[in-house]
């Protein structure tokens, strides 16, 4: 039998900007819609200030291997995760905090043209005055535009992983990168594992 290849995303930045969370939200928002999920994470030495990611992998089938060795769509907080830039599919999706990063490598662009500018960290602070929920605005905008999960559900499962005195504000988050740019990128599903679609 042959398996389809799982969707893959990595959420990858500067230990304490919050993305092992939004990878866990993300990843329980997917099961709650009824996929089969890996998630994983990696802490750097540091906790705080060194490279840290998540990676959560989901498809409608049983996935067979629990790492992806290249993602559909890369989700960059910080420049320190520049090196994930190389793991990107031809024609992947990728994401960054226009906030912290002025610029991608010019690299990036020989590998895909899907190249989203998010200001989340600028957002967080004009909106909500609270640079903290970066990550939850990041979070919305990547399920948008991707078409990955509901709002809804991204809502529900955030309530039941923060504590309630950050409801109101990560719910505001998440509702202004869902609604932060109509663009829609498709992640495309294909039976090869590897590089390339």
């Amino acid at each position: 039998m042959n398996l389809k290849e799982p969707r893959s995303i990595r959420i990858s930045g500067m230990g304490g900007q919050g993305n092992i969370l939004m990878g866990l939200i993300l990843a329980e928002s997917l099961v709650s819609e009824g996929y089969w999920v890996v998630q994983s994470q990696h802490y750097g030495a540091q906790v705080r200030g060194g490279l840290s990611f998540c990676d959560v992998l989901y498809s409608d089938e049983v996935i067979d291997y629990p790492k992806a060795e290249a993602f559909d769509v890369l989700y960059i907080m910080n420049d320190i995760a520049f090196p994930h830039l190389s793991m990107v599919k031809n024609n992947g999706i990728v994401f960054y905090d226009s906030s912290y990063i002025k610029a991608l490598p010019q690299t990036v662009s020989r590998i895909t043209k899907k190249i989203v500018a998010i200001p989340a960290s600028k957002l967080a602070y004009e909106e909500l005055g609270n640079t903290n929920v970066a990550n939850m605005i990041g979070l919305g905008a990547i399920a948008k535009n991707c078409e990955i999960v509901k709002l809804d559900t991204l809502i529900k499962v955030m309530k039941k992983r923060v504590n309630p005195r950050f409801f109101e504000i990560d719910e505001k988050a998440l509702k202004i990168g869902y609604n932060y740019t109509n663009k829609k990128y498709e992640i495309k599903t294909n039976e090869k594992n590897g590089r390339g679609l």
